[in-house]
């Protein structure tokens, strides 16, 4: 039963709105959905990375009362830096741009406070005794949630295409505002 809660929180977590999958439907739209087919396997590999490590230190973050708010700021940092990219680079769709494209979602999936929230209360509550497969499907579900957010984007009617790393820009700035507010309480 814990496992079946556990997969249900994981597919709210990951089909919420968040950055990652603003960046992600943002560079579909933008990219067409050729050129980004595999962001959502940088979202994977930042959700692993990141996760694994909050695994590992959960207890100690849980004995170091401001180690969350400061990873908060940092977190809020980078979304401030992604906004401000987002907003100046140029959409052309269909123009590849995935190397750039797979760092940001890769390094905002590292930061996404999503992750914090799977590793340090979401696998160790739901799944303590198998948290390594916690981990695996989390990451799976991650794949398939990155490339509905990515669908998303790339099916945006092309009139709207031209606008979509600016809406994304200031969506991630009101996550990076968001974020900074959650690390100052």
């Amino acid at each position: 039963m814990q496992a079946v809660t556990f997969l249900l929180t994981s597919a709210a977590i990951l089909l919420t709105p968040g950055p990652t999958n603003t960046i992600l439907a943002a560079s579909g739209a933008a990219m067409g959905m050729r050129h980004a087919r595999l962001l959502p396997l940088a979202e994977a590999m930042g959700y692993a990375l990141a996760i694994a490590l909050f695994l590992s230190v959960a207890e100690l973050l849980a004995g170091v009362p401001h180690a969350l708010p400061v990873l908060k700021g940092v977190a809020a940092v980078w979304l401030v830096a992604s906004a401000h990219k987002l907003w100046f680079l140029p959409v052309v769709p269909d123009m590849p741009e995935p190397a750039g494209a797979f760092r940001r979602v890769l390094l905002t999936t590292l930061l996404n406070p999503k992750a914090m929230l799977v590793g340090t209360i979401s696998i160790p509550s739901l799944m303590p005794e198998a948290p390594v497969v916690g981990l695996l499907a989390f990451v799976c579900l991650s794949t398939i949630a990155g490339l509905v957010w990515t669908s998303l984007g790339a099916s945006l009617p092309l009139r709207l295409r031209p606008h979509s790393y600016k809406v994304a820009a200031t969506i991630v700035a009101g996550f990076a505002l968001a974020a900074a507010v959650s690390a100052t309480q």
